[in-house]
């Protein structure tokens, strides 16, 4: 028989239980101290994945900015106008004809369109400089100033066609040239001869600076006894002030050959060498030799006639 329509779908036997009731009991959830442990550290962890994917997300979306950023980076130069002028500064003798071989600009040339580091090296790269320093400025000028090196010898070169040619040493072993030297200045540096390595070579110059201590010395306390000085023969001075007998020779007209310690006081050996002269001349002025400076608390005088003193 075919029910009615009100018991129609019903899974009840008698028709009066629910599906609540066909569940059974509802669990308890369980809250002991272990379990809520449990679930914190599920807590915990889930929000250290969000925190983390926020942070990648962020580190894309920054790098993506700043990618399209440089890409859509315009550069944007200050208004510039053609070099009109240079201004050249020198602590030295260099005249502005020897800058205008060195430097060339063509004509038209902006200010923002010079490589003043370029001319920096280039300028630098000239023995006779020893520091440039390049400058804009505007609206239209170029500052160019440089410190050139100070001469303390000379040097005769000898050129692969047999000939010689005359070029400067300074301070610092550089040898160079030389352009815009008076010729008195020229006349007063003492020639050099420089110290020759086992294999034969005698550059790069080694010691220069020490030896130049020596004649800027001799040049303040006793011109009149530099102004004879005319070689400054090197051969046994390798620049090593500390290896033992170490000696710079002098050859003046005075003296043909003074021999100074390379390791002593130069300040003690030049006045000894002054008493010397001073004490020879009131005897006379009998010719002198050679006068060796390099003995300990000494120095040995040889005679023209072949006398050997010691003061």
């Amino acid at each position: 028989m075919i029910g009615r329509g009100s018991e129609k779908g019903s899974t009840s036997a008698s028709g009066s239980q629910s599906w609540r009731e066909l569940a059974g009991p509802r669990r308890k959830r369980i809250n002991s101290p272990q379990a809520k442990k449990r679930r914190r550290e599920q807590w915990f962890k889930l929000f250290l994945v969000l925190l983390s994917a926020l942070a990648l997300g962020g580190a894309v979306t920054a790098f993506v900015l700043m990618r399209e950023q440089v890409e859509e980076k315009i550069e944007i130069k200050p208004p510039s106008r053609p070099i009109e002028r240079i201004l050249f500064n020198t602590n030295g003798v260099l005249p502005n004809t020897w800058l205008s071989s060195v430097i060339r600009l063509q004509p038209g040339t902006e200010m923002m369109d010079v490589d003043i580091h370029a001319l920096k090296l280039q300028l630098e790269k000239e023995g006779q400089v020893k520091m440039a320093e390049v400058k804009r400025v505007f609206p239209s000028a170029l500052q160019i100033s440089v410190e050139e090196r100070v001469p303390v010898m000379r040097l005769l070169a000898t050129l692969p066609d047999g000939s010689r040619r005359q070029r400067i040493v300074a301070r610092d072993g550089v040898v160079y040239d030389g352009l815009g030297y008076p010729r008195s200045t020229l006349h007063n540096l003492p020639y050099i001869i420089p110290y020759q390595k086992a294999d034969g070579q005698v550059f790069p110059l080694k010691g220069i600076e020490h030896v130049a201590d020596l004649l800027d010395q001799a040049r303040q306390d006793f011109p009149a006894l530099y102004a004879g000085w005319q070689v400054v023969d090197l051969r046994h001075f390798s620049g090593d002030i500390e290896m033992p007998g170490q000696v710079v020779e002098v050859r003046s007209k005075l003296v043909p050959r003074v021999i100074f310690g390379a390791s002593s006081d130069f300040g003690q050996q030049l006045d000894r060498l002054q008493y010397i002269l001073s004490y020879v001349q009131r005897r006379g002025d009998p010719s002198i030799e050679r006068i060796d400076l390099s003995l300990r608390d000494a120095a040995a005088v040889q005679f023209s006639s072949g006398r050997v003193g010691t003061f």
